[in-house]
Formats: C-alpha cells, sequence, structure tokens
C-alpha cells in the first residue's frame, strides 16, 4: 500500500497503468483523449491500484451513483478484473426504466440493491452501513472515486503521455479528475463544465451546465460522448475553447 509523500501526492509505488496509452485525436481543432475507446472508461485507469492494491477488501461498495453514472460500470468491470465483489445502492426503478449503464454495470457483474425512493443521501447512508459490518472485507468508496490515490494515479497517467496541452477541459461532478490533471500540468488553463454533485475544482474557471444531471444534451461531439456528463462539454468548447485546446472524453 501507498503512503502520502509530503506534498499530500499519495505514493502509488511502482505501479503503471496497465491500460493501453490513452488515445488523442483531432476533432474540430481539439485534442480530444479518447478514453470512450477503453472498456469502463477513465476510472478504469485511475481506481486501478485502488481496488488491485487493496488485498484484504473483498467488496466494493459504492452508492454514490445515478442511474446514468458512469462509476457503477467502471468499478463492476474493475472488480470483476481482480476478483472483488462490487456491491451498489441505487434508487429502484421500473425495470423495464433501467438504464443501459446500470444493466451494463449489472452484465459486468455488479451486485445491485435498489432503493425504493432512493434519494442519494439515502442511498449513500445505506452503503454507509452495508460496510459497517464488515469493516474490515468491505470498503466504501466516495462519490466520483475521489481517494488520494486515484488522484495520483490521474497524476501519472497525464504525466507519462506525449502531449503537454496549453489548455485542458473536463466535465466534472467530484472533480477528481481536473484536480489531477492541474497536478500533472500545471503550466496549462483550465476549464471545467460542473454537473451534479459541486466538488472541488482547483484553480478550473467553472461553467454551470444548467441541464438536469440525468438529462441527456441534444448538442453533442463528433465521437462517442456520455450524453448525460462529458458530452455536456461540447457546447462550451465550441463558444470559449481555444484552438488547440485538450478535452479529456471520460467514457461513451
Amino acid at each position: 500500500m501507498g503512503t502520502l509523500f509530503e506534498n499530500d501526492i499519495y505514493d502509488l509505488g511502482d505501479w503503471a497503468d496497465p491500460n493501453p496509452d490513452p488515445i488523442i485525436e483531432k476533432h474540430n481543432g481539439f485534442l480530444i483523449v479518447r478514453d470512450d475507446l477503453l472498456s469502463g472508461g477513465s476510472k478504469v485507469r485511475f481506481a486501478d491500484y485502488l481496488i488491485s492494491s487493496n488485498l484484504e477488501v473483498q467488496e466494493w461498495v459504492y452508492g454514490s451513483s445515478p442511474a446514468t453514472g458512469y462509476a457503477q460500470i467502471s468499478l463492476s468491470y474493475l472488480c470483476r478484473k481482480y476478483g472483488k465483489k462490487s456491491v451498489i445502492f441505487m434508487a429502484d426503478r421500473a425495470v423495464e426504466k433501467r438504464h443501459p449503464y446500470q444493466l451494463q454495470a449489472i452484465d459486468e457483474g455488479a451486485i445491485m440493491h435498489w432503493i425504493p425512493n432512493g434519494m442519494l443521501s439515502v442511498t449513500e447512508k445505506r452503503a454507509r452501513d452495508y460496510v459497517s459490518n464488515s469493516p474490515t472485507s468491505r470498503r466504501l468508496l466516495p462519490i466520483g472515486f475521489d481517494h488520494p490515490s486515484v488522484l495520483a494515479s490521474v497524476i501519472r497517467v497525464a504525466q507519462s503521455m506525449d502531449v503537454k496541452p496549453r489548455e485542458v477541459w473536463t466535465v466534472g461532478s467530484s472533480g477528481t479528475l481536473t484536480r489531477g490533471l492541474q497536478r500533472a500540468w500545471p503550466d496549462a488553463s483550465f476549464h471545467c463544465i460542473t454537473v451534479g454533485h459541486a466538488g472541488d475544482y482547483g484553480r478550473a474557471k467553472t461553467y454551470k451546465c444548467k441541464l438536469p444531471f440525468n438529462k441527456a444534451t441534444k448538442i453533442l461531439p463528433p465521437f462517442p460522448s456520455a450524453p448525460t456528463y462529458d458530452a455536456k462539454t461540447w457546447e462550451f468548447m465550441k463558444e470559449h475553447a481555444s484552438p488547440g485546446a485538450l478535452f479529456w472524453n471520460v467514457g461513451a
């Protein structure tokens, strides 16, 4: 297990991202990190160390996912890869109305606890209570996987890439991605489209998306992008981003 350095960056030891290197393509004059091409999306990279290195943890528990959240897919993918259980507490909805992301998480092996009238505060409490019954073998993930080792993984992956952008755009809920990229590329300017949960966006200039978190945008980029999340950045980039700006597309 890692520790914290004095500068608050988690020590990942000799960990290296086991996934294919991020693919960068040009679209409309912008550089796009195409993690929609990675099964499970960017969190599969950034949470790999956390899930793989905690050998005593048998169940990773998440209570902060809306139906349209991509983290449920990433967590289920990683747990299946490393022989763990992914346990997700989520607001119940009729079977025929379950979102494709929920169905994909189930296909990846997620154990769903459906909570009637489950507001986020309720699903998070149910998840905490579940973990407290077996705190050694179960571990609760914070919203957006906002964990020091995940932040450190963002930094390491970004610094390993053959690019040093001057301007970076992301979407943000917890803000983990933009804060990690800010540490990796300290000379760049940062812009973050905020959706849903109010997080910590570091020094990024923020733009509030007016659409509810679970409502898809109709202004889509020319590449696959989660319409309730990453794709919401595109209309802001078209209006405000500089030529050559980099956009990190987390998932499809």
